[in-house]
């Protein structure tokens, strides 16, 4: 009697079901969604897990599994799914006053943990006085406040990364004007941070600082500051060690440079007003090096020969330079009069680990970067003189054109150390957004404007891949806020508007949902209606996947079209807000007379905070 072979795939795909979860468990969100649509056995074991289905939503949400708790597996993918039918719906039950008194000079909202600067009086960058406020969540129902009167020296700007109890000042107000002082503490008890090398981080300047921004992103803090009109300088330490790893004998922003923001903790980018608005990136690693022959002024300016020719000759950086040009992307082409006279950018906080207790976190690759444009046309007689954007731009971008050119270098390719050019033709249209700025000045701009070379403004009103802004009063007078969220695929947008019943919530089951590829904008662009009339239409969310064309013959010389996917979900307040920001839990709604917390069934939603009123202020 003949025996039959065993075919070897069969034999395989037979495997236990525990066995085949636990290696389920080895690989990613993403990988496991890929093989539930291998076969009918492996989507009914990836669907019979919790832990595989968590695992999956987390991805779709944008999102990262946060530390070992006393939650279980089962209780983060029901808060989970509680957290995405909320953003999906807005619905709140609960207030929450938490008292802010004082003025303001510097205020941060990171990890859930909002924090202020001011000063007893009313002299520039001498503040000392802290209050930091944990804000009540749904694990923290009561939430708790530092108040620290006196930080022991006084301040012009302040980083805070709760997750590694990390606080970074900028000393002001007295000592060596020609140098950067930062002071390296820990955030609950204002001593010297044990990690840091050494408590105080230095450099120096040629001209005393004018403004400057600061962020932490894990074990840097960079720093982008004005020390002389139109010219940019950045500064990037490794707080643990004490080094400086970015400066001024390494790089040099060029003249039009507007703005900086990281992309990690290893690259980040500038923005530019050069040839109608370039956007720069760069990476760098953690060993500096000095400098050979290294000079005061160690740029070198050269000219383009070419309209989309990449700007690194623009870029010359010392041979030991540890900074590397990655790649260019151009924005679309402007009349050869018309001037860019804004290009700022903002994004959400970093953070170098989920805080301890938090189920789960945003990934960074799923923040969104905002821009703000501002065209103007300086004929004085002109028909329209001026033109405002908000752009909206994934992260993941960003460092996909990081990984072509690790991966160009890595094979050797020629011309692998030249940056990519990207003009806008390639790259901008399916990875961008724009969106003219229907609102006024004093309605969006002082909510999204924010540059080293104008004043302070409110921020952190985008988180991951959530954006939140302040929209014109609809007609009957009502305060508006928009939420703009970029991560959309359409099973997962089925998902967030049609969330199961309760009793489904507390199933394994969940629809498999694709990640794989972002949804298709159809192929008909449509002219963008001004916001009023959106929320006329539906006061429902609504998904936009069409592109969005933008013919404006006065500032550039052909029509062109975005189409970055995005839900929008708009809601009327009780009140109208002095400004608004957002984090994974909450949106935070800020007000000079009174501080409140609206919350989900089992997260907070909005805050705002009083200033015993007294105007706020914000100073650089």
């Amino acid at each position: 009697m003949a025996i039959l072979p065993i075919k070897p795939s069969s034999y395989f795909i037979d495997l236990p079901p525990e066995l085949w979860t636990a290696i389920f468990l080895l690989m990613d969100g993403r990988t496991i969604l890929r093989c539930s649509a291998v076969c009918h056995r492996f989507k009914d074991i990836i669907q019979a897990s919790m832990e595989l289905q968590y695992r999956i939503e987390l991805v779709a949400d944008g999102m990262v599994d946060g530390p070992p708790s006393s939650l279980t597996v089962g209780e983060r993918l029901t808060r989970l799914r509680e957290l995405r039918r909320s953003w999906a719906t807005l619905q709140w039950s609960s207030k929450i006053c938490v008292p802010m008194p004082g003025p303001c000079h510097a205020y941060e909202l990171v990890g859930g943990v909002f924090c202020k600067m001011h000063h007893s009086a009313p002299q520039p960058f001498r503040a000392r006085h802290l209050t930091a406020a944990w804000l009540p969540s749904a694990l923290d129902p009561q939430g708790r406040t530092l108040v620290r009167e006196n930080v022991g020296f006084p301040t012009r700007d302040f980083a805070v990364d709760p997750s590694q109890d990390l606080i970074i000042y900028f000393k002001g107000g007295e000592g060596n004007v020609f140098a950067l002082e930062l002071c390296v503490r820990t955030l609950s008890t204002n001593e010297a941070h044990p990690e840091a090398r050494s408590p105080t981080l230095r450099a120096s300047v040629l001209l005393p600082v004018s403004s400057a921004f600061m962020q932490i992103v894990d074990d840097i803090i960079g720093m982008w500051f004005l020390i002389e009109p139109e010219r940019t300088h950045i500064t990037l330490w490794n707080w643990k060690t004490g080094k400086v790893i970015v400066d001024q004998s390494t790089f040099c922003a060029p003249p039009k440079t507007w703005d900086v923001s990281f992309i990690s903790s290893r690259a980040f980018f500038v923005t530019t007003a050069q040839k109608g608005g370039t956007i720069e990136i760069f990476t760098f690693d953690g060993d500096p090096t000095e400098p050979e022959g290294s000079s005061s002024h160690p740029l070198l300016l050269t000219r383009s020969s070419s309209a989309h020719e990449s700007t690194a000759s623009n870029f010359v950086t010392q041979p030991k330079s540890n900074v590397t040009h990655v790649a260019s992307l151009h924005l679309p082409a402007i009349l050869s009069h018309i001037r860019v006279v804004n290009f700022s950018t903002h994004t959400g906080p970093f953070l170098a680990r989920p805080p301890s207790g938090r189920p789960f976190v945003a990934a960074n690759e799923e923040r969104t970067h905002v821009f703000s444009l501002h065209y103007v046309d300086p004929n004085p007689e002109a028909v329209r003189r001026q033109m405002r954007f908000c752009v909206f731009l994934k992260n993941s971008t960003l460092e996909r054109y990081i990984r072509q050119h690790q991966n160009r270098s890595s094979a050797g390719e020629e011309g692998s150390s030249v940056p990519l050019a990207v003009p806008w033709e390639e790259w901008g249209r399916e990875n961008t957004r724009f969106m003219v700025h229907h609102w006024s000045q004093l309605e969006w701009l002082r909510y999204v404007t924010f540059s080293i070379t104008s004043c302070s403004c409110w921020s952190r009103y985008v988180h991951g891949h959530r954006v939140v802004l302040p929209a014109p009063a609809t007609r009957n007078g009502k305060a508006m806020m928009c939420v703009l969220d970029f991560n959309v695929h359409r099973d997962v947008w089925r998902s967030r508007c049609c969330p199961p019943d309760d009793d489904a919530m507390d199933t394994p089951k969940a629809t498999v949902i694709s990640l794989d590829k972002p949804t298709t904008p159809t192929s008909q662009p449509t002219v963008p209606k001004h916001p009023r009339e959106r929320y006329a239409i539906s006061k429902h969310p609504c998904f936009i996947t069409e592109p969005s064309v933008e013919d404006h013959p006065l500032f550039f010389p052909v029509p062109f079209e975005t189409a970055l996917p995005y839900r929008e979900l708009w809601h009327e307040q009780e009140v109208e807000y002095s400004g608004i920001m957002v984090d994974e839990e909450r949106i935070v709604c800020l007000q000079v007379s009174d501080i409140r917390f609206i919350g989900w069934r089992s997260v907070w939603l909005i805050c705002s905070w009083t200033v015993d009123s007294l105007p706020l202020q914000t100073e650089t």
